[in-house]
Formats: C-alpha cells, sequence, structure tokens
C-alpha cells in the first residue's frame, strides 16, 4: 500500500470533568498523565496522556459539565473515544484534499481551518489551527490539527512524562466501527483523506512524529459495528505495549457511553 504523508497527531477521549480534574485508578493504574489547561473558548478543559512515538491522548472534559457549554459543540458527545486528529510536517494543502473527496464521490469534505489555543501550566500560550470534516458523524473520519505555535509547547513530552506503569509507548491504531450501510462511504473517504488509492481490508496506515525503537506505524481500520452495539459509530483505541505486560484492555462505562481501549503488542495491531 502508498505510504500516507499524513502522521496521526492525537485521540480525543471525553470524560466527566471531575475524571479530568483528578483522573481515577483506572486511568492512573495504567498511564501516567499530564498537565493540560483551559481552552481558549473557556468551555473545555483537558490533561494529556503522551507517547514516546510523538502522539498522545487528550483527556478532555467540559467545564463543570455545565450544559450550556456542551450546547452546540463539535463533541457535545456521549463518554468515550469521541474523535482523533492527523497532521502533517509540511504545509496542509486544504484545497486538494477538498478535491480528492470531491472526486471520491464520498459526500465529505472538509471546513475551512479554525484557530484553537490555550494556556499551558507554566503560562506559556499554546496556538494551533484544526480542520473538521462536514457531512459526517464527527469521529467517523479524522480531524486536522496544525500547529501554529511551536510542536513542542503543545506535546512537550519531556522530563518521563512518556514512561508509563503499562510500558506504553505509542497508539498502534484508531478503530472506527461505522453503520454496515456507511462502511463503503467511509473507507472511501479514508482513502481520499490520507491520499492513498487503495485499502487492505478496510486498513489505512499512517505514521507517527516520532520513531520510537521497533514500533509501528499505526493503523486506521474501517469497520461494521458490531450487530449488539447500540450507537452507530465507536471507537476504539489501541494502544502499543511491546510485550504487552499482561496488561488488561480497558472497557469502562460511563452514563451512556463506554470508553474502549484495548492494549496490542507490536505487530498485533
Amino acid at each position: 500500500m502508498p505510504k500516507s504523508a499524513a502522521q496521526l497527531d492525537h485521540v480525543v477521549l471525553l470524560l466527566p470533568y471531575e475524571d479530568v480534574i483528578n483522573p481515577p485508578f483506572w486511568i492512573t493504574d495504567k498511564f501516567r498523565v499530564s498537565a493540560g489547561g483551559k481552552h481558549a473558548d473557556g468551555k473545555t478543559e483537558n490533561r494529556l496522556i503522551f507517547f514516546a512515538d510523538g502522539t498522545y491522548l487528550e483527556l478532555i472534559a467540559f467545564v463543570n459539565d455545565d450544559p450550556d457549554k456542551r450546547s452546540g459543540h463539535w463533541w457535545n458527545k456521549d463518554f468515550g473515544i469521541i474523535d482523533y486528529a492527523l497532521t502533517m510536517r509540511n504545509n496542509f494543502d486544504h484545497p486538494a484534499l477538498q478535491e480528492r473527496l470531491k472526486e471520491s464521490g464520498c459526500g465529505l469534505s472538509y471546513a475551512e481551518p479554525v484557530e484553537g489555543g490555550r494556556i499551558t501550566a507554566d503560562k506559556q500560550e499554546v496556538k494551533w489551527k484544526v480542520t473538521f470534516p462536514e457531512g459526517v458523524e464527527r469521529g467517523a473520519v479524522p480531524f486536522w490539527c496544525h500547529d501554529v505555535t511551536p510542536r513542542e509547547r503543545r506535546v512537550p513530552a519531556v522530563d518521563g512524562n512518556t514512561h508509563h506503569p503499562c510500558g506504553a509507548i505509542g497508539v498502534a491504531g484508531m478503530v472506527a466501527e461505522v453503520a454496515e450501510d456507511q462502511v463503503e462511504r467511509i473507507d472511501i473517504a479514508m482513502g481520499a483523506i490520507i491520499n492513498t488509492s487503495h485499502s487492505d481490508g478496510g486498513k489505512y496506515s499512517v505514521s507517527q512524529p516520532f520513531e520510537v525503537g521497533r514500533a509501528d506505524e499505526p493503523e486506521i481500520w474501517v469497520q461494521r459495528r458490531p450487530k449488539d452495539a447500540e450507537k452507530e459509530l465507536r471507537l476504539r483505541l489501541m494502544v502499543q505495549c511491546p510485550g504487552k505486560g499482561g496488561q488488561s484492555n480497558i472497557e469502562k462505562t460511563i452514563g451512556d457511553g463506554v470508553v474502549l481501549i484495548d492494549f496490542v503488542n507490536g505487530g498485533d495491531s
């Protein structure tokens, strides 16, 4: 399969506010959680789990679980893995992306990039631009995140914050479980999004910001949702743990949502 220039940037995990401010044991037992901050719009706040491959897991919540802050927000969804972002080292060609999607006939497009930001714990300003998909449920395909300020300010992999109790070194992949009548459409869209001509059984390979030892490149899977799944869309995060170390997968029900995180050995994804 042709290699894509796209890189996996981060994965978004929506939680209750208290679980972001004081992460519960089912998170801290496996991951080291680093400081984040409140976003510039004042609606959401995050903490971060950085991986050695340069990707990260964003724990995000609506401040004080305020329903007014949720209303109309692009992440007004049930708790769980709700979205993920790609990035690129080189300039992001938004018009070329739009043209590929149009030619694919999938009916998806991407809005114009919008700027976001927050202040770090050490009072540094972080700015980025995000480019969100249109014509599809959020999370079925990735959004894009590109830095305005230096990336190391947003993703500071320092002071051992990439060392985790579970031994995780990076993201092995993302599984998008979609309704049966959407599988072909999302599969075609993914090929256009990361600019590859075809998939291998609904599987797409992207790269990570840093090369870490023998870490496998992340993969994105488009699959039919299980027949017993209540939601039209469900996202599952796969975390790469060399040797796995006896880690049990996470399946945590929170409210009407569920957190799905699988731990895989290198090459298992």
